[in-house]
């Protein structure tokens, strides 16, 4: 790809694109669903976290330089709205009904989580209503679950991770829990009822419930989980480490613990490369994961794994 980084991974199913972001090349990458470069959207200041309108008529991305998201149309790609938030340095998006929230931080034990309102327009923007964070948090929602935010804390050992209820205009805290270490990327499930951790601390991806956090069984994947992506519309889940001798990334399907497929770049690519963290997202139907790949010093790479 003609990025020198990665920060973010989305897949529109409906529009047949995806998008890859970087913020050190302040731009947005645009493949059709079998790799090939659509086209770069430049002129997006420390390009970050992306996320999908849930009307899918619009991609919202984070400007961590900018201090704003940008809005861009998924058809015609063009930018439609840049939506000032404060200069907060933006890093993570999620959505959940008509708010859009977003995660930000510029400095340590500065950063928080926020949200504004996309329907009927952008607006109405509130920061502060998780605070005094070490960096910019995680985030992850669903569909299933309206109002119910999950929040993770990355890198620190051990890592905070809470829930969230969204009431009227504040988050209600309804669990918290410091189980995990080294955290790279959480998900929910498509229902809610279950919080995914990839830690690098734990040779197994994490499952909580989201009433209490309690921990339950977890994904044996081997050293260094540091992705999950769960498919909105099939039971399929798939996580990832990043392991230069051993399978990076494993798929689940129908609540099975034992996984219906392995894949190892090494087996894959002539010059392999490490799964980047939050480097997964599934296409539509379940079919197809993308797997972003990258190092420190060659171009990231987009993988499509069979799912």
């Amino acid at each position: 790809m003609p990025l020198s980084t990665y920060d973010s991974v989305v897949v529109d199913g409906v529009q047949g694109h995806v998008f890859i972001s970087s913020r050190t090349d302040h731009s947005v990458v645009v493949t059709d669903l079998t790799g090939n470069v659509v086209t770069t959207m430049a002129n997006l200041p420390g390009a970050a976290g992306m996320v999908l309108a849930p009307d899918g008529d619009s991609l919202y991305v984070a400007l961590s330089r900018g201090g704003a998201v940008a809005e861009i149309d998924t058809l015609t790609l063009a930018e439609v709205g840049r939506h000032p938030v404060g200069e907060v340095c933006p890093s993570e998006l999620a959505t959940t009904g008509d708010l859009l929230i977003f995660s930000y931080g510029c400095a340590t034990w500065e950063a928080g989580v926020g949200r504004a309102t996309v329907e009927p327009f952008f607006g109405d923007v509130r920061r502060g209503l998780v605070a005094g964070e070490y960096s910019a948090p995680l985030l992850a929602t669903t569909p299933g679950r309206p109002g119910l935010v999950a929040v993770g804390m990355p890198g620190l050992s051990p890592a905070d991770v809470s829930i969230h209820q969204i009431v009227g205009d504040s988050f209600v805290l309804q669990a918290s829990s410091t189980a995990t270490s080294n955290l790279r990327d959480i998900a929910l499930s498509t229902d809610g009822s279950l919080l995914y951790a990839a830690a690098g601390a734990s040779s197994e991806l994490q499952s909580f419930t989201t009433d209490s956090l309690a921990l339950r069984a977890g994904y044996t994947v081997g050293a260094y989980p540091n992705a999950v992506a769960v498919s909105r519309d099939a039971n399929v889940l798939a996580a990832g480490v990043d392991a230069y001798y051993d399978p990076d990334v494993f798929i689940y399907r129908n609540g099975q613990f034992a996984p219906s497929r392995v894949y190892d770049f090494a087996d894959l690519q002539t010059d392999p490369k490490l799964l980047a963290p939050g480097g997964l997202a599934w296409g539509p139907g379940g079919k197809w994961l993308y797997a972003v790949t990258s190092d420190f010093e060659t171009a990231p790479t987009l993988n499509i794994l069979r799912g």
